[in-house]
């Protein structure tokens, strides 16, 4: 049976995968193109990306605390 844990690392880089997904579709014009100006989309596009590689850091700063809790 799969740990909580081990679980929650792999729903952590999927949903890190997944915002940088969007966030690079936004930032390239695919996923939003008309009714929002070139500027919000950019900064919006960004966000994303940030977020999602604030969300892997977290999410890997988790599990190492996992695996070793004496350090």
């Amino acid at each position: 049976m799969l740990k909580l844990a081990y679980v929650s690392t792999i729903v952590g880089y999927g949903i890190s995968g997944v915002m940088a997904l969007v966030g690079v579709l936004v930032l390239s014009g695919l996923l939003v193109k008309e009714g929002m100006p070139q500027q919000l989309r950019i900064l919006f596009g960004v966000v994303l990306v940030l977020y999602s590689v604030y969300r892997f850091m977290m999410t890997r700063a988790r599990a190492k605390q996992t695996e070793s809790p004496d350090e």
